[in-house]
């Protein structure tokens, strides 16, 4: 899909949330992808998640509200 483009990628990876059916990739899977990716020179960033131990990272407090307020 990209090979060949001027493109890149910013991998970012899932936060969990309560009630959410989707969970993060493991990290070899995410390093696998990001090897397949560069195989074909396009360049990928994996960013940071901060504040995921906490339930603090994007995502995960305003999904802690509804929760809360459900």
């Amino acid at each position: 899909l990209l090979k060949n483009r001027n493109a890149h990628v910013n991998l970012i990876p899932l936060n969990p949330t309560p009630g959410s059916k989707w969970t993060a990739s493991r990290p070899e899977d995410e390093a696998e992808f990001v090897r397949v990716l560069e195989s074909y020179k396009v360049a990928v960033t994996v960013r940071d998640t901060r504040g995921r131990e906490i339930d603090g990272a994007c995502g995960q407090l305003a999904a802690s509200e509804i929760i809360s307020e459900v």
